[in-house]
Order: C-alpha cells, then sequence, then structure tokens
C-alpha cells in the first residue's frame, strides 16, 4: 500500500476523530456553563447574598448562549425561567415585574412540555404563575398536575 493510499484510506478516520472531539469539547462547554449557572442562580436571595449587576448579565449572557445551541432543553428553559423569576424581583417598575413574571410562566411551561412528568418544575410553576396577572388558569393547572403526580397512599 503506498503512502497516498493510506493517507486516503486514514483521511475519514482522522475526520470522525475531529467532528468527535469538537462534539466532546461543546458537550464539555455546555455541561460546565450550566452547571456554574445552576450554582450561581442557586444562591441568589440566599443568607445576605445578592448578585452583582456584572453577574446578572453574565448569567443571563450564559443562559442566552445554552439555549441558542439547545432552545428545547428542559434544564436550560428552567434556568431561564428562574432567571427570568429573579430578573422580575430585582425590576424597580410594576410594569417591568409582571412582564419578567410572565416570561417565566412561559419559558417554565415550554421546559414543562418536554418533561411534563417534574413535579419540582410544576411546584415552581405555581410560584411563578401566583406572581403573574391573569395566571389564575396556569396556577389552577399547575396545581392539578402537581396533584396528580403525587405518590399513591398506600
Amino acid at each position: 500500500m503506498t503512502a497516498s493510499a493510506r493517507l486516503l484510506f486514514s483521511l475519514p478516520a482522522l475526520l470522525l476523530a475531529l467532528i468527535l472531539l469538537i462534539e466532546g469539547a461543546c458537550t464539555a462547554y455546555f455541561d460546565l456553563a450550566a452547571t456554574s449557572t445552576a450554582t450561581e442562580l442557586s444562591f441568589w436571595g440566599r443568607e445576605n447574598y445578592k448578585p452583582t449587576p456584572v453577574t446578572v448579565n453574565r448569567t443571563g449572557q450564559t443562559l442566552s448562549t445554552l439555549l441558542k445551541y439547545r432552545p428545547m432543553d428542559p434544564a436550560f428553559l428552567a434556568q431561564q425561567a428562574y432567571y427570568l423569576s429573579w430578573q422580575g424581583f430585582f425590576a424597580g417598575d410594576i410594569e417591568q415585574r409582571l412582564a419578567f413574571n410572565q416570561q417565566a410562566v412561559t419559558t417554565q411551561y415550554q421546559s414543562l412540555q418536554q418533561r411534563p412528568a417534574y413535579r419540582q418544575g410544576w411546584a415552581e410553576m405555581v410560584e411563578y404563575a401566583s406572581r403573574t396577572r391573569g395566571g389564575g388558569e396556569m396556577l389552577a393547572q399547575a396545581q392539578q398536575r402537581i396533584a396528580a403526580l403525587q405518590p399513591a397512599r398506600n
């Protein structure tokens, strides 16, 4: 076998290895970004911790990047809903607050469409829907889903 034949034979394997390497790097990036964002969000409102405006913006940008590449990922959507809920909390204007809370409800609902049996997600929906104008229908739906997802009593 000549050198050019070996090169031609190995080229598809090298291309496949490169594609797998890039895919692995992207997966690692998404996992690290999602984990760091979830960790950051979990500290908001705990004890005396209040994120700086720079941290709030960076968290929002990271979530936007994650959702750009995986727009229907239920975990990313749930994190975005939580972030929007906090944006509503930080908003000084009541109309802004209501708009952010409505966006949180919409985003959380998108997340729940991907995993409808996720009881914790429905519990969060109860919280988000209770803070919106006209959220009674979604609040009732969330409460019904939570009741339906309770473990059977023996």
